[in-house]
């Protein structure tokens, strides 16, 4: 029984560690290719390192964090090769879950709960808080086109869509626009127009692409080294 406790303990205290390492990653107070010190961050959350490590694992499982070998754990950066490719997987997928609504004229109740809730945001929210709530509006399009395997691969796409999104949060658009944004396309999709909401959709998603690349690393060669100083990144949402 205590051999029980002390394992729930220490899982309770690995994940509760993964909750905060990954806010500060989409807060962005971790910089994208930023080095992340074992025993400084040991120190701070008063944990030993193999609680630290765990907690590194569970994120480098996701896809926050990399592990190099002999270099340490740093925070993902993703290349202009891999923003490219996550956004066009990302249009084609909520480009056909707009087409399929405004076919259907049906506009999904989470989707609205999720635009109600970002119109309630301003520039002085939190950068998780806009990455979340933009995030929430988009998947509540997908799931609500009912298509199970359109939503499980919106939902492998998450965590990389989590990452541009915490880059793109400063610089690319105000919260205000985005959330106009989000509202032309459930007009679309309401009014029953399939071709409208592709375009507003498309439009959406390819000007955060083009922000998105302009601003990105090119080459990860030497990317993820010790002492490199951790890139500016300014950014907004898609």
């Amino acid at each position: 029984m205590r051999m029980t406790a002390i394992r729930r303990q220490t899982t309770s205290r690995v994940e509760t560690l993964e909750d905060e390492l990954e806010r500060r990653v989409l807060e962005g107070r971790f910089k994208p290719g930023e080095h992340l010190g074992e025993i400084a961050l040991a120190e701070e959350f008063d944990v030993g390192r193999n609680t630290l490590r765990a907690a590194f694992d569970g994120l480098a499982g996701r896809g926050l964090l990399v592990k190099s070998r002999n270099r340490g754990v740093f925070v993902r950066a993703l290349t202009a090769h891999d923003l490219a490719e996550i956004y066009e997987l990302r249009t084609a997928l909520e480009v056909q879950a707009s087409r399929m609504l405004a076919a259907r004229r049906v506009v999904p109740a989470g989707a609205r709960t999720a635009l109600a809730q970002h119109h309630r945001l301003s520039a002085n929210s939190s950068r998780r808080i806009v990455v979340e709530a933009d995030l929430a509006f988009h998947r509540a399009l997908v799931i609500g086109t009912g298509n199970a395997r359109l939503t499980r691969a919106h939902k492998n796409l998450e965590v990389e869509i989590l990452l541009c999104l915490a880059q793109l949060v400063q610089g690319y658009a105000t919260v205000s626009q985005l959330g106009d944004e989000h509202g032309a396309l459930l007009e679309a999709i309401e009014k029953g127009e399939p071709s409208t909401a592709e375009s507003v959709i498309r439009h959406h998603l390819e000007n955060a692409t083009s922000w998105l690349i302009e601003h990105a690393t090119t080459r990860d060669d030497g990317l993820y080294a010790l002492a490199r100083p951790a890139p500016i990144v300014s950014s907004d949402l898609g």
